[in-house]
């Protein structure tokens, strides 16, 4: 479901807002910071819990989850839907993916305009934490008139 260009994205410089529900029903969201494809073919978010507890204090293994994929330069957007499979602290490989992936996104975002004060509210990897999830469905989210479409039915 996650092949070697849709990989490569993800893990790239973009902006990566997750989504789920609280023990509530309610949906929730939050940022994560960094992620990649797993050998097994599931996707791996890095989340500072620090930052964005309210959401991950309710997360269980099972939980529906979605997350996009949005490249700021161009708005080219992807979402993948499916159910998470692990929670668990982040590991040395984890924390050091998601600096790297804090420094290209910043260096992106600077060069676009944004400053790093709104930078520093979005991103951060105190008391990182790792999501794993199993993809269900993936979908082009890029504005215009292919957004929503499944993306088995959109050519890359």
């Amino acid at each position: 479901m996650i092949d070697a260009d849709l990989a490569a994205f993800i893990e790239g410089p973009v902006m990566m807002v997750f989504a789920a529900a609280d023990a509530a029903g309610r949906p929730t969201i939050g940022r994560a910071t960094g992620a990649r494809r797993t050998d097994s073919g599931e996707v791996e978010l890095f989340v500072s819990r620090g930052r964005w507890g309210e959401v991950t204090d309710d997360l269980k293994v099972g939980a529906q989850v979605a997350v996009t994929f949005s490249r700021p330069a161009d708005y080219r957007t992807f979402q993948i839907k499916g159910v998470l499979t692990a929670i668990t602290p982040a590991q040395p490989a984890d924390l050091a993916a998601a600096s790297t992936y804090m420094q290209a996104v910043t260096g992106s975002l600077l060069e676009l305009g944004v400053l790093q004060s709104q930078v520093d509210q979005w991103l951060a990897c105190d008391d990182l934490i790792t999501l794993r999830f199993k993809p269900g469905a993936t979908f082009a989210q890029t504005p215009g008139p292919g957004a929503g479409a499944p993306l088995s039915r959109v050519r890359r």
